[in-house]
């Protein structure tokens, strides 16, 4: 468990936990069990089926965040600038660089 929390929501984040239906306590829920990776120019944490404690496995409502992922401001960490789902491959894409650069000279 992490001892600070998410303090400002960005109105594209807002937007996006709409359209994904993710609640406040939905995204603590996230924040406070899931894997944190830095990459690039943000922070991501990615709640995978195995930070979800075997307990709270049972319930529809906390199973069906597994792939959630939170982006936020690396500077603070509590700024949440958008949010998405990836249950397929997971923490997986954030982790790996592209094979291929994005401007090849």
């Amino acid at each position: 468990m992490r001892e600070h929390a998410i303090t400002t929501i960005s109105t594209h984040a807002g937007r996006r936990l709409a359209q994904r239906n993710l609640s406040p306590e939905d995204v603590r829920y996230v924040f406070s069990h899931g894997r944190v990776h830095h990459r690039g120019k943000a922070c991501f944490v990615h709640l995978g089926l195995r930070d979800i404690p075997t307990d709270h496995r049972r319930e529809d409502r906390l199973r069906r965040l597994e792939g959630t992922v939170l982006v936020l401001d690396p500077v603070s960490g509590q700024h949440l600038t958008t949010a998405y789902r990836n249950r397929r491959h997971g923490s997986r894409d954030i982790k790996r660089k592209p094979k291929r650069g994005y401007l090849d000279c």
